[in-house]
């Protein structure tokens, strides 16, 4: 079992011996039994996909250097077995995407991600929803998540998911709570819990 500890992904039973690296990273299920890792990358978002079975951990003290002088956000020991970057400056609605084979067994995978708002009262984050198998990305600003009604960058979106049952999405809102977003996933319908 593999877990996300800060900044590291690590085995639950050594925490204390890295397999991966990242100033800011999410981990999700490939299957059968591969590893991957979202990212923002620039004016991109990275996806990255490792053999599990194949990382290797690696000392802290070996990464500390190569932190430093590089502009790279993932440190593995193990190369991945297949990495993209799909760029940030997609319009709303559907785009084609091209889609390693070795990640396209995830069906869906639901990227937040900050968005490029011309006025206050445009938003300021997009959920970008991938549907990997079908090599397609459809991007939703998050149209209630502007600059009139949130502290950017103290607020923001870190994750959401899509409810299987409703198939709505939900996620939360750092430093507001969690909220649930109405059919076409970019208003928000309500919110589930308010932080406090």
């Amino acid at each position: 079992m593999i877990r996300l500890l800060h900044f590291s992904l690590a085995p639950a039973q050594e925490p204390d011996k890295p397999l991966a690296l990242n100033t800011y990273c999410r981990p999700f299920f490939v299957p059968p039994s591969h590893l991957g890792i979202w990212c923002p990358e620039g004016r991109s978002i990275r996806l990255a996909c490792f053999d599990s079975d194949q990382l290797k951990p690696f000392d802290l003290a070996e990464s500390a250097g190569w932190l430093k002088q590089s502009s790279e956000r993932i440190y593995a020991a193990t190369a991945p077995i297949a990495d993209f970057e799909v760029p940030l400056g997609f319009d709303a609605g559907m785009h084609k995407i091209e889609v390693p084979v070795e990640i396209k067994s995830v069906d869906e995978l639901i990227v937040p991600t900050s968005y490029p708002a011309k006025g206050k009262d445009d938003p300021s984050f997009a959920l970008y929803v991938f549907y990997l198998q079908a090599g397609l990305v459809e991007v939703l600003p998050q149209k209630w998540f502007t600059a009139s009604q949130y502290q950017i960058g103290k607020q923001w979106i870190p994750r959401a998911a899509r409810d299987p049952e409703s198939h709505r999405i939900f996620g939360a809102c750092f430093g507001v709570g969690s909220f649930l977003l109405e059919d076409d996933g970019r208003r928000l319908d309500q919110w589930i819990e308010k932080s406090t």
